[in-house]
């Protein structure tokens, strides 16, 4: 089959976190056995225009392990006004759909992931060029209700022009059958993939040593690290020897290192800065346990990937972790609770002997790996291609 994507935002390279899983299901896609292409315009800041130093420039076409990938980068140059910066991805995806046909041929489906704005692109251009499209949805900003009426205008867009409408988790299908009504009953669920870079894990003895605590996510506040570090004060305070390490970067991360000084936990705290997705790896080999935090997630791809490598999970109810973490994973606790968080983080950190990790990696590599997520989109792209002829339903 030939499978054609159109992500929102796609990583500029493979180091790159931001958009990893969409790469990461395009390459589990290819490694199915598919003939697989991107098409990922780039919209890029204004604001960079100030850097004395300019981003590399992206080629417009490579190989990446077998993936054809075909880039535009574009500036995000009508921020302020409705449908403007839509209007540039869309004609970018539109130049980047004709020359991936003429240079590869048509596709069988079109895979756009995020309603604004792949998804609402795709259904023009699968309207256009006759081409089923299939919708994944991945944004937290439904459930955060902080899209404009015009972007929820785009979203409804892609959502009537979609054959088949995925949501990475069961919450974020109940969000978006409440906010599109017409859309109740349409939307099914197929998780992110775990990329197969985490090998299965012995049962080895655990070195006598503290409890290492790991949390790996962008530092803003809707990732819940105010929480986590609060959890933590109590937990050291009440005599559990732990570290808690946190992996990433943003704009609360001088607010944490100032809250770990004040509260005289600094030398329990290591902040690592960013990581590198084939880094991970090695990081979950020398930590213990999972945090997840946040306040919305719509899937949460650190905890599958924790578990993928035997790691057990603390993670909030926050919309994704509920289908990710099961009996014998780990905990789940309501989301901005610092006592809760703190509770489930100690009952885990002194009962660590009782997760099974390669118990805890097989029942996920069932759940996420690329072959089990390759599979089941296989089957519901079969669907697609098999249902009555594809309508034009033209989207503008």
């Amino acid at each position: 089959m030939h499978i054609l994507l159109l992500p929102s935002w796609y990583p500029k390279t493979p180091s790159d976190v931001g958009g990893v899983f969409f790469r990461d299901q395009a390459l589990a896609l290819h490694n199915y056995g598919h003939k697989v292409g991107v098409i990922a315009p780039s919209m890029r800041s204004l604001r960079t225009l100030s850097k004395t130093s300019p981003e590399k420039k992206l080629p417009s076409c490579e190989n990446d392990n077998g993936l054809l990938t075909y880039r535009k980068e574009i500036f995000a140059a009508l921020p302020r006004i409705p449908y403007g910066n839509y209007r540039l991805f869309k004609k970018t995806a539109r130049h980047l759909l004709e020359r991936y046909i003429t240079e590869n041929g048509k596709p069988d489906i079109l895979h756009a992931h995020a309603a604004v704005f792949g998804g609402a692109a795709g259904a023009a251009l699968s309207a256009e060029f006759g081409i089923p499209l299939v919708l994944t949805e991945h944004s937290t900003g439904f459930a955060r209700r902080i899209y404009a009426s015009w972007q929820l205008k785009l979203a409804e867009k892609a959502i009537r022009g979609a054959r088949s409408c995925i949501a990475v988790s069961p919450s974020l299908a109940d969000v978006l059958s409440e906010q599109f009504p017409a859309s109740k009953g349409r939307w099914q669920w197929i998780s992110n993939v775990v990329a197969n870079r985490f090998e299965t894990p012995g049962n080895a003895e655990r070195m006598e040593r503290s409890v290492r605590f790991l949390n790996l996510a962008l530092m803003t506040e809707k990732k819940g690290q105010f929480d986590l570090l609060q959890a933590f004060i109590q937990l050291n305070c009440n005599g559990l020897n732990a570290e808690l390490w946190l992996a990433g970067d943003g704009p609360i991360r001088s607010d944490l290192e100032k809250m770990a000084v004040k509260n005289g936990v600094a030398d329990h705290v290591r902040f690592l800065g960013l990581i590198q997705p084939d880094k991970v790896p090695d990081l979950l080999a020398e930590t213990d346990v999972m945090v997840v935090s946040s306040h919305y997630e719509t899937f949460g791809v650190v905890a599958a990937e924790a578990l993928m490598a035997g790691t057990p999970v603390v993670a909030t109810r926050c919309g994704g972790p509920e289908c990710i973490v099961e009996e014998g994973d780990g905990l789940l606790v309501p989301p901005k609770e610092p006592a809760e968080l703190q509770a489930a983080m100690r009952q885990v950190g002194e009962n660590l002997a009782g997760y099974d990790s390669v118990a805890i990696a097989e029942r996920a590599k069932v759940r996420f790996s690329g072959t089990a997520i390759a599979s089941r989109l296989t089957a519901e792209y079969h669907h697609v291609l098999s249902s009555p002829s594809f309508s034009s339903n033209r989207a503008g």
